[in-house]
């Protein structure tokens, strides 16, 4: 019962496996591809290009509260070539456009929102744009109207200006950092930075959303002495928290109320994987069985659920529209019908409903339950019973959306995991399933070619973070090569996204966001023996005044200062 979803549940887990895309039947999406942009030239019209993430809730509030609105369709058919894709589909594009926010000093972030002359030069980037004006920003049709106005009233001076963006973007480089000194002293300064932020109730860090941060409770617990007291603490909390579903296990993305009692209820492949290898360095320092159950519960978890069991991974699940998440959720009578008082109780459900009402602004909870439960006393075969009849109902309720197209380097990540996890935990059912990854790499992400794919079975050239998360994975260093060849500039100590140009630019590798995979610098430092400027370049992150340094960067600088 290692993997204890039954072949019935897997069923209704697959069927209806993702939800359409919602779109306008009145819109007209392109595919990206050399006949679209010539489709521009002879219309004479600009391209609008969006790059969407396919679990991101503002890609879905895109689609969903602009493209979905006929009049908007019929705007954008008019004036625009239009094309939607992947950030997984259209890696190149994407990581020009986050260049291109950044260079012009905008935030990045998902969806992406790009216009372009016929000839590829650009006109105007933007990432989520609401429907109309909220929160500050400009609506979308604001904006997609200023570049039809633009185009129509000025389109020579349009195009001196998309040419002088393309110098701007394409000359952008971060600031190089002065080298750090005493290594050892500021990521003992960070760790200090991280504990004054850090909810010793909650085991959260600063401010709502909470993500899982795992880097940085890795970081910690390698700190020693305080540090690490208080990360094994606040991975004992979130284990029996909300951030863990206690039904089929695995983690959310997130919290989103300032105590950490409500979840984004959203599990991701990389999340999984990222938290295992928290609880497997927490287990490797403690003998707490606590910690090797977190780690069981997010593997587990994406064996059972993310994947079709053939050594292949999807991206992960949704459920955080209005239907999925209340059947993430329940009332007292339905579980204590279903399960009984006292097994309802021990999921921590309360009649009145458990949901802080101040916290729930939305009163999307009102009189519900979020379970949650400690994974190391709900072991014995009648508990088992028990969640397994929770989940079938809550399947039957409703499946949540699931995301296929899990990327080369989500696979290398999870097989990472698995790896230690067959190791540290002995448990050799891990050692099987990563026996059968390795073989989906070597069959699926053109592992003998010259060059990775970044999707399976895809004309998709993988990213740098690919070849180095692949690279961990399957024990690999000609692939750690490979990357720093193909990417690694070695004049500026950094990544390039792509082996050649994207609309005259060579975008670069960007740090990643608070819940993002790390970016390639990390894996490349965690690995061991970088390339001589990266560990310099990497300290930028020191330069925030208003935040200490990311979880991710201080645990690959802490393990590069360790292995010289």
């Amino acid at each position: 019962m290692k993997f204890f979803i039954s072949k019935i549940l897997t069923s209704l887990i697959t069927t209806g496996l993702v939800t359409s895309t919602v779109f306008s039947a009145e819109m007209t999406w392109k595919a990206w591809s050399e006949a679209t942009r010539a489709e521009a030239a002879e219309r004479a019209v600009p391209l609008y290009i969006v790059i969407g993430d396919s679990l991101s809730e503002l890609t879905t509030s895109m689609r969903e509260d602009t493209f979905a609105n006929d009049e908007v369709a019929a705007f954008l058919n008019e004036n625009f070539v239009c094309v939607y894709a992947d950030r997984s589909d259209a890696p190149g594009i994407a990581a020009y456009g986050q260049q291109w926010l950044v260079a012009d000093q905008k935030i990045p972030g998902w969806p992406l929102n790009l216009w372009f002359t016929p000839n590829m030069e650009p006109l105007e980037a933007a990432s989520y744009l609401p429907p109309t004006e909220e929160w500050g920003r400009e609506g979308f049709m604001v904006v997609a109207n200023r570049v039809v106005d633009g185009w129509a009233s000025n389109r020579e001076g349009g195009e001196r200006s998309a040419q002088r963006r393309t110098e701007l973007i394409a000359d952008y480089l971060p600031f190089a950092a002065e080298p750090i000194g005493d290594m050892a002293a500021a990521l003992q300064t960070a760790a200090e930075d991280w504990l004054a932020l850090l909810n010793p109730e909650t085991g959260l860090f600063g401010d709502s959303p909470h993500r899982a941060e795992p880097e940085l409770l890795r970081f910690l617990i390698g700190q020693g002495g305080e540090a690490r007291a208080a990360a094994l603490k606040a991975l004992r909390i979130r284990v029996a928290s909300s951030l863990r579903d206690p039904i089929d296990g695995g983690f959310y993305r997130a919290t989103s109320d300032t105590n950490g009692g409500i979840p984004v209820f959203q599990k991701r492949l990389t999340d999984q994987a990222r938290i295992a290898l928290a609880f497997l360095d927490a287990a490797a320092v403690s003998d707490d069985p606590i910690f090797a159950a977190g780690a069981h519960s997010a593997l587990d978890y994406a064996i059972n659920r993310l994947s079709p069991g053939d050594g292949t991974f999807w991206v992960g699940e949704d459920a955080t529209d209005p239907n999925s998440t209340r059947n993430q959720t329940w009332i007292w009578d339905a579980l204590a019908e279903l399960t009984g008082d006292e097994f309802a109780n021990r999921l921590a459900a309360k009649s009145a409903g458990n949901v802080d009402a101040e916290e729930d602004l939305e009163r999307h909870h009102s009189g519900r339950n979020i379970l949650r439960a400690d994974p190391t006393e709900h072991t014995s075969r009648k508990d088992f019973e028990l969640r397994t009849k929770v989940l079938t109902t809550r399947l039957e309720l409703g499946n949540p959306r699931i995301e296929r197209t899990a990327t080369a380097g989500a696979h290398g990540l999870m097989l990472h995991a698995l790896n230690r996890a067959t190791v540290e935990l002995n448990d050799l059912n891990y050692g099987g399933y990563a026996v059968a990854v390795r073989s989906a790499i070597r069959r699926d992400f053109d592992l003998a070619a010259v060059e990775l794919t970044r999707v399976a079975h895809a004309d998709v050239p993988a990213l740098p973070d690919d070849y180095l998360l692949i690279a961990m994975g399957m024990n690999d260093p000609t692939l750690v090569q490979q990357a720093d060849d193909l990417f690694y500039d070695d004049k500026f100590g950094l990544y390039y996204a792509t082996a050649g140009e994207v609309a005259g630019v060579r975008p670069q590798m960007w740090s990643a966001a608070p819940g993002e995979l790390p970016s390639p610098a990390v894996w490349r430092l965690l690995i061991g023996n970088p390339p001589e400027l990266l560990a310099d370049e990497i300290t930028l992150a020191f330069d925030n005044p208003d935040a200490p340094p990311p979880g991710d960067v201080l645990l690959a600088l802490q393990k590069h200062d360790r292995s010289k």
